[in-house]
């Protein structure tokens, strides 16, 4: 554990990892908000929402299409804009470090994020579709793609302005001159990028790393051991930042649906023919708070760990992660690009699938066959989607339990970081 925290230290203290961590931080208030409207609106208001259908909300809420419109437009505003945010962040505190025009660099980057998710299909009369940008890039799944570019463009820029300060031309142009003339070279240099990409993928360059995931590991069939090894690399991507590249929600998948008509068909949920998928393994068992099992870490947090920030950040999202939202957490401890808690955001799942996959095997516990909803908490997943089966909430018990005491040696390990601290201070001195 010690050698990690040694790991831990070094790469803190590379001024991109020092910048990453800089610009979630500013992010992560926009997130939390986003999710926590996510999270009422989802579980809440949408019709396949769970509180919506344990509560009868739909039967005793006045004007509910009005307050389903309001949540709508307050995700979408916020949703919309995350990853830009990102790449402004990323350019501005890396532009910062190299001593260069934060605010100037952070606007070069947004552009160049927006340009490089522009809609090319738009400027093709023969096949118009969609909107001005590929909408979903601009959200949390967009973040991967934020940060690259935000340190990409602050990099360069930075470079631009140190190289070219030695020139007497450039530098008898104001500031307003010298900023226009790095937007030609930068939006140049991403609408070549951006154009060449539309050719492959309609998704932008976002689209093409999404495009190339998933045809990687979206068909783990029915062998534990790809299931395993899907859950592990999913997870892996979240961590990056990419998010959601495969959804373990498998409700429509084909197998799910043969399930379901055998467990309708005899009234029983035993004998599935396929008791052994990604859905009755990964959703029911391994994604409890979403990827990488966090509503575990919020508990361990609860019961380990003695630093304010990160007691703070688990009593704020501690409501998203019921329903299965963790942005909120990835960004705001953070977990992304952290190395400690890299280890157990990957052996939780994996542990809890062994679990699983062992007693839905030897027959202590029946698949789950019916379909919930996304926003069902983890730890009644496989109990109502067994049809109420005792033994599937034991075993959701007992995976959350396992989970919590793998994330605990690591959230102790964190006591030692003064670091998020000490960058709150810094910014309310700033």
């Amino acid at each position: 554990m010690q050698g990690l925290w040694r790991i831990n230290q070094r790469i803190g203290e590379w001024r991109a990892m020092r910048v990453i961590r800089q610009a979630l931080q500013v992010a992560y208030p926009f997130i939390l908000v986003m999710t926590l409207i996510s999270a009422i609106g989802q579980s809440c208001l949408a019709a396949n929402g769970f509180f919506f259908r344990i509560y009868h909300i739909g039967a005793w809420l006045p004007g509910l299409t009005l307050w389903r419109q309001a949540f709508q437009v307050m995700g979408l505003v916020v949703n919309n804009v995350v990853a830009v945010m990102i790449a402004f962040t990323t350019a501005y505190f890396l532009a910062r470090a190299y001593h260069r025009n934060g605010l100037a660099v952070g606007l070069l980057s947004a552009l160049a994020f927006l340009t490089l998710n522009v809609n090319y299909d738009m400027l093709d009369q023969t096949r118009r579709s969609g909107g001005q940008f590929v909408e979903n890039n601009l959200g949390p799944q967009g973040i991967f793609l934020g940060i690259l570019v935000g340190l990409f463009i602050g990099w360069l820029a930075s470079w631009l302005l140190k190289r070219l300060a030695g020139w007497h031309w450039f530098m008898q142009f104001t500031l307003t001159g010298r900023v226009a003339w790095l937007l030609v070279v930068v939006m140049v240099l991403t609408v070549v990028i951006g154009y060449g990409m539309s050719w492959l993928t309609t998704g932008g360059l976002n689209g093409l790393v999404y495009q190339a995931t998933r045809a990687m590991i979206s068909n783990p069939g029915h062998q534990g051991v790809m299931i395993l090894a899907v859950t592990a690399f999913n997870n892996l991507l979240w961590w990056l930042g990419l998010i959601g590249p495969v959804s373990l929600a498998g409700n429509s998948s084909v197998t799910a649906l043969q399930n379901l008509a055998t467990a309708v068909q005899h009234d029983s949920v035993w004998n599935l023919p396929h008791p052994i998928t990604l859905h009755t393994l990964g959703d029911a068992y391994a994604n409890f708070g979403g990827a990488g099992m966090t509503l575990a870490l919020i508990i361990a947090i609860w019961l380990g760990s003695t630093h304010a920030h990160y007691r703070r950040i688990a009593n704020q999202t501690f409501l998203p992660n019921l329903v299965n939202l963790n942005e909120a957490t990835l960004l705001g401890l953070p977990v992304l690009y952290n190395p400690i808690l890299l280890i157990p955001f990957i052996a939780a799942p994996t542990v809890n699938i062994l679990l699983a996959w062992c007693a839905i095997t030897w027959k202590w516990v029946p698949p789950m066959a019916y379909p919930m909803p996304r926003t069902t908490p983890g730890p009644l997943m496989a109990y109502m989607g067994t049809g109420g089966d005792w033994r599937a909430l034991a075993l959701s018990i007992v995976c959350l339990a396992v989970s919590v005491l793998i994330y605990l040696p690591f959230v102790r390990l964190l006591n030692q970081d003064p670091q998020p601290e000490e960058e709150e201070r810094d910014d309310h001195a700033a």
